[in-house]
Parts: C-alpha cells; sequence; structure tokens
C-alpha cells in the first residue's frame, strides 16, 4: 500500500509539472526549471568552447524531458507493483516485482504493449490503458513544446539581428521593434527554457543581449521588466538578471 501511495503521489506530482510547463503559459515552480539550472550549472563548469554553447540548450531540453519520462515511468511502476500481482511474467505467470512492473509501465507509456509481461486480469488490463493514454499525452505535448521553445529561440534572435539595424532613433523603431519585444517577453513567459539556448556567436546569445540591447531604452526596459522572474527595470537589476542565464561567470 505505501508503495502504491508513492507510486500516486510520483505520478500526479510528475504529470502536474509536465502539464503546469508545458500548456500551462506561465513559468512554474515545479522541478524541471530547478533541473534546467543544474544542468546549465555543469556546463558553466566546462571549458569555455563552441561545443558548449552549441550543446547547452538541447541537454537542458533532454535532461527535463528525461526526468518527466523516468518519473512517470516509475510513479506508474509502483503503482502497478503496489497491487498484488497486477502485473505478471507472460510465460510463467509469477509476479513480475518492482522491476518488471516499472518495464510494464515503460512499454505502456512508449508503444502501447506489455513486452514480456502483461495484466493479470481485465482491471489492471483498464488500469494499463490510462497509463497508455498517459504516456500518449506526455508525447503530444513534449513535441509541441520542443517546438515552442526552439521557436521562441528563433524569434529572439531574430528581434537581435533586427536591433543591430534599426535604434531607437529610427522613425519605425516603435511600431516595429517594440511590439515585436513584446511579443518576445511573453512568449518566454511560456517557453521559459529558451533562455538556456546559447550560441557561439556572441551577439546570438538571447538573454545577455537582450538587456545590453534594450535597456538603454525606457519603454523597452518596461517590456524587459516582465521577462521570467520579473527583474528589475533597472539597468543594474537587468543585468543582474541576465548573469544568471551566462554561461560565462564573468560579469562584464
Amino acid at each position: 500500500m505505501i508503495l502504491l501511495l508513492i507510486g500516486v503521489a510520483l505520478t500526479v506530482y510528475v504529470c502536474a509539472d509536465f502539464l503546469f510547463t508545458t500548456i500551462g503559459g506561465t513559468p512554474s515552480r515545479f522541478l524541471s526549471f530547478r533541473i534546467a539550472k543544474w544542468v546549465f550549472a555543469v556546463f558553466r563548469s566546462l571549458p569555455d568552447g563552441r561545443f558548449r554553447h552549441v550543446a547547452v540548450g538541447p541537454v537542458v531540453m533532454s535532461a527535463v524531458a528525461l526526468w518527466w519520462v523516468a518519473g512517470i515511468g516509475v510513479g506508474w511502476g509502483m503503482i502497478f507493483d503496489g497491487f498484488d500481482r497486477a502485473v505478471v511474467m507472460s510465460k510463467s505467470g509469477v509476479d513480475a516485482g518492482l522491476l518488471g512492473a516499472i518495464s510494464h509501465a515503460g512499454h505502456l507509456l512508449s508503444t502501447v504493449g506489455g513486452g514480456k509481461t502483461e495484466p493479470s486480469s481485465l482491471g489492471y488490463a483498464l488500469l494499463g490503458v490510462v497509463c497508455a493514454v498517459n504516456g500518449m499525452v506526455v508525447l503530444t505535448l513534449s513535441v509541441s513544446f520542443v517546438l515552442s521553445t526552439t521557436q521562441t529561440v528563433s524569434n529572439g534572435r531574430g528581434l537581435l539581428l533586427l536591433r543591430r539595424v534599426m535604434g531607437p532613433d529610427d522613425s519605425d523603431y516603435r511600431s516595429t521593434v517594440l511590439p515585436q519585444l513584446a511579443t518576445l517577453v511573453a512568449q518566454l513567459n511560456t517557453a521559459p527554457f529558451a533562455l538556456f539556448y546559447s550560441h557561439p556567436d556572441t551577439e546570438m546569445r538571447l538573454p545577455r543581449k537582450l538587456v545590453e540591447a534594450f535597456s538603454s531604452d525606457d519603454a523597452a526596459r518596461v517590456l524587459l521588466s516582465s521577462l521570467p522572474q520579473e527583474p528589475d527595470p533597472t539597468i543594474e537589476g537587468l543585468c543582474g538578471w541576465a548573469q544568471a542565464y551566462r554561461l560565462s561567470r564573468r560579469t562584464v
């Protein structure tokens, strides 16, 4: 019974983390974002080089996805193992045990198949359907979330390129650049993992260059103050915010 309750709690927590992170629309305080920060901190300790800036974003996203998949898989495995003989070995009919139950859950979540294990009754087979549907939802929303994150990164880099050729003194600046900045800030609040992406070209590193490019403009600073974690709308406050997303520990 204790294992069952732990499995239910773990599954519910990971699913809540997953849903609020992928479709919540606002930055969440679940474990996903902390995992992203921990992986980013590891990359900070690596020697500087092109590969570090290219790899950090994909590795951060992969680590978060691994947490979701492993957390939900282990949680469902505990749920199955919490019932007496819910999952049995297909050939021998003996109880599959915890590892067998986790394997069973993994197959259901990924392929809607039981592998070398099977449910021992119709009721547990129906429970397996719920597990499989859970896996389909995770797979579908994960793909959408990755696309949203990479699109946000691309939009941010496009805005930085536009800012190179259009400054506050240009007549179209407030009608062209500021609306795009407002849209980007909203997108970053929906997909904050985009902030962990870097680029070999220092001019394309999103958090740092956003602050450097726009902090001199009063209206832009107001927009930047709505970034994730809501930084202080002063130049010093924005610089401190950007420093948290820099692979280099240097402040200049």
